[in-house]
């Protein structure tokens, strides 16, 4: 996963938010900081996403295909194994591709999240290790914006890489006090893993998606027996490597610039907002991640909605015009941040950290080709 700093149960608080820069999110440190903020402030809502789509002639085919099942729409295949694995392991993430995808998932889901590509500090590295390969991270949040994280989360792990225990709220590291069985996965038997600490209903789930690589199933608080919910989700998991769908492709970005992250996210509450993202850096990709992370070019693309109130992160608030649409620009330094409103139903927002000439931002919208009605657009996280 990426900079593994913050969020949690703040899913709806992201998918409504295009005006943060974005960062990856982590169930574990989502969970610890949900819980801060509640004692902090509670129903205030917090971070993040923002960030870049595609570059470099990227071309994203199908992007239309809107056969897209309800989030409580049953389903037959709940108890069938699918394509629970992947021929090898991962050695690296490319983040232009879709490893897994949902089938079943319980009621009640509201967002969907798919991350893929560098990972900050990913766990079982070792202490103060840090690994320059990425991770993949699929998630279904059942709960609202302030409360305690509850929904599934499926991690897939690099080649060797071993599933690390969850990270609790109090700060105790999680021991395991138990195991048991799970069902046959990816043509093998997986393990349900029990530890010490757990805030609400867990289940913990892992199998080799592929030799010498482990997937790891997180269910928290969806439903009563929550080892069935899990078995029932990881069995009608699809696998695979297709391309990552966006709401659009931007031409234009500088050579050299190397793409290390996508995050796509989306609400499937109504009007059904959702936020897709990209992050490029010039750094080598031997370098450490948070050197590769130091300067970075983001664009995000997400579903405009006009806001009025100043406190909501994706408040409206343009100073300027570009190409007839309101929009906002600032920076110094050579840095500068430019979001563009209602572009066709959608909201554009390009942060460059320097890395593009004096004006770079406007010219790089004018590269952005959007999708048809782009308002209408789906994630397709869910097969």
């Amino acid at each position: 996963m990426l900079d593994e700093r913050q969020i949690g149960g703040l899913m709806l608080a992201e998918v409504e938010s295009a005006e943060t820069p974005s960062r990856v999110l982590d169930l574990d440190r989502a969970m610890s900081t949900g819980r801060r903020q509640r004692r902090a402030a509670r129903g205030t809502s917090a971070v993040l996403l923002a960030v870049a789509l595609t570059v470099g002639a990227l071309t994203v085919p199908d992007l239309l295909n809107r056969d897209r099942p309800s989030a409580t729409m049953p389903s037959d295949d709940g108890g069938k194994e699918g394509a629970t694995g992947l021929p090898a392991a991962l050695t690296t993430v490319d983040p232009e591709r879709v490893y897994v995808r949902f089938g079943w998932l319980p009621d009640g889901i509201r967002n969907l999240q798919y991350q893929a590509g560098l990972s900050l500090a990913d766990p079982g590295a070792g202490p103060g290790a840090q690994r320059r390969v990425g991770r993949v991270y699929l998630s279904a949040t059942s709960s609202r914006s302030g409360d305690q994280w509850h929904g599934v989360a499926l991690t897939l792990f690099p080649k060797g890489v071993p599933a690390p225990p969850p990270q609790r709220d109090s700060g105790q590291p999680a021991t395991v006090i138990g195991t048991s069985a799970g069902p046959e996965l990816n043509g093998a038997a997986s393990t349900f893993v029990t530890y010490t600490g757990a805030e609400a209903p867990e289940a913990v789930l892992r199998w080799r998606y592929a030799p010498d690589g482990w997937a790891q199933l997180r269910v928290i608080g969806t439903a009563a027996d929550t080892t069935d919910t899990a078995v029932r989700v990881a069995r009608s998991l699809r696998f695979g490597d297709g391309p990552v769908q966006l709401p659009g492709k931007v031409a234009g970005v500088p050579a050299g610039l190397r793409l290390i992250a996508v995050d796509v996210t989306e609400s499937l509450e109504q009007p059904g907002y959702w936020h897709a993202s990209t992050q490029w850096s010039p750094g080598s990709a031997s370098a450490e991640p948070g050197r590769q992370r130091a300067r970075t070019l983001s664009v995000s693309i997400s579903r405009y909605r006009h806001v009025t109130d100043p406190s909501d992160k994706a408040y409206v608030d343009p100073n300027t015009t570009v190409d007839g649409h309101p929009a906002k620009f600032g920076g110094q330094d050579g840095n500068e941040s430019l979001t563009v409103y209602d572009v066709n139903g959608a909201t554009v927002r390009i942060d460059d950290d320097a890395l593009l000439p004096a004006g770079g931002t406007r010219a790089l919208f004018r590269a952005v080709t959007l999708v048809p009605e782009p308002a209408t657009w789906h994630t397709h996280l869910r097969r």
